[in-house]
């Protein structure tokens, strides 16, 4: 077993142009070890020292495995046996997710080169990089490639839908108004031929949201089906729902926040005051986004308390230069409008 001293003579012989071996191990960015068969570090350069966090000069001595995560050393120590039967340069681990565990307990992911030196490859020459970063972009690489099947995946729903279920419903519809029935029966037809329009309609923005990019990290629609969903027990009352147009693709992030502010407050209202038995919510995106929340609850009071969150409401359509509006529907409760424009010919107000 060679002694652990014979490291730094061998790190000490000058190399070709006068530069030393201790020049190049000072230098390289990576972590270098020197392993002692055995598994005892014989030596170790500033940039290892730096990687596992621990300070200069103390990991000669340590045995390699404590640079790993515990549940990793006892496999890393069966390993380390079979390649110093039979040593040569190789990458370690190939095919698998390393971890290097630094003095602080902190675990992060590591690529290690081996190669064995001396003439009966007493010791191991291991080259350890960070790969914090490399892991990092990966990660990138996957969600993109994620997102990129998801968006052809809408893509051909968005083609399915506008091929098949619209033409169905827009053929349904043209064969019911042909129907020649008696007058008590036609009103009912017409209502019919409406709910179609009404759903054609619907599936016409969800083949829009689905064919257009994503402005939005998190788009109106879900997150609004979310905050109901989160609602839903302290209401008492489920809303109904109209939620029409680009809502996903054309509302960007900080409309989005506003626009569900708007719900969340409205629908708060119908809970703490309203008494409603029925809630309806609309929200549409085209020139405008318009959000619209109507109950059948007692109305607004004739003064309303100051600093009321409606006030907030107001604040944020005047300073996107759209309007707001609460009052008593024509037969009774409450109406609440906000509307703010998405295509602006001119700058909102400040």
């Amino acid at each position: 077993m060679p002694n652990l001293n014979s490291v730094n003579d061998m790190l000490l012989k000058s190399l070709a142009g006068g530069a030393t071996l201790e020049d190049l191990w000072d230098a390289t960015p990576d972590g270098v070890l020197v392993v002692v068969r055995g598994g005892k570090i014989g030596a170790a350069n500033k940039a290892a020292h730096l990687l596992f966090d621990f300070p200069d000069g103390t990991l000669p001595g340590r045995l390699v495995e404590e640079l790993l995560p515990e549940k990793f050393r006892e496999d890393h120590l069966s390993h380390r046996k079979k390649f110093e039967n039979q040593p040569q340069s190789r990458p370690m681990g190939t095919g698998q997710r390393l971890v290097g565990r630094r003095a602080n307990g902190s675990l992060f992911p590591i690529h290690v080169s081996l190669t064995p030196i001396g003439e009966d490859a007493d010791f191991t020459l291991a080259m350890v990089r960070d790969m914090t970063d490399w892991v990092a972009v990966e990660s990138d690489l996957r969600d993109m490639q994620r997102q990129r099947d998801l968006a052809e995946e809408h893509e051909r729903i968005a083609r399915e839908l506008h091929d098949t279920v619209v033409q169905e419903l827009f053929a349904a519809g043209m064969s019911l108004q042909a129907l020649r029935t008696d007058s008590d029966e036609m009103d009912r037809l017409a209502e019919i031929v409406e709910s179609l329009d009404a759903t054609t309609q619907t599936i016409r923005s969800v083949i829009f949201d689905l064919s257009s990019p994503l402005s939005s990290s998190s788009g109106l629609r879900g997150r609004v089906l979310d905050l109901l969903a989160d609602m839903a027990t302290s209401m008492g009352v489920e809303p109904r729902c109209n939620l029409t147009g680009p809502l996903d693709s054309a509302v960007p992030d900080d409309l989005v926040d506003d626009a569900l502010a708007v719900v969340r407050e409205a629908l708060t209202n119908v809970v703490r005051h309203a008494g409603a038995t029925a809630v309806d919510l609309r929200i549409e995106a085209g020139r405008d986004l318009v959000v619209e929340v109507v109950d059948d609850g007692s109305g607004l009071p004739d003064e309303l308390p100051k600093r009321s969150g409606l006030e907030n409401l107001a604040a944020r359509a005047d300073k996107r230069g759209g309007s707001f509006a609460a009052y008593r529907g024509p037969a009774g409760g409450t109406v609440v409008e906000w509307v703010v424009p998405l295509l602006l010919d001119e700058p909102a107000k400040s």
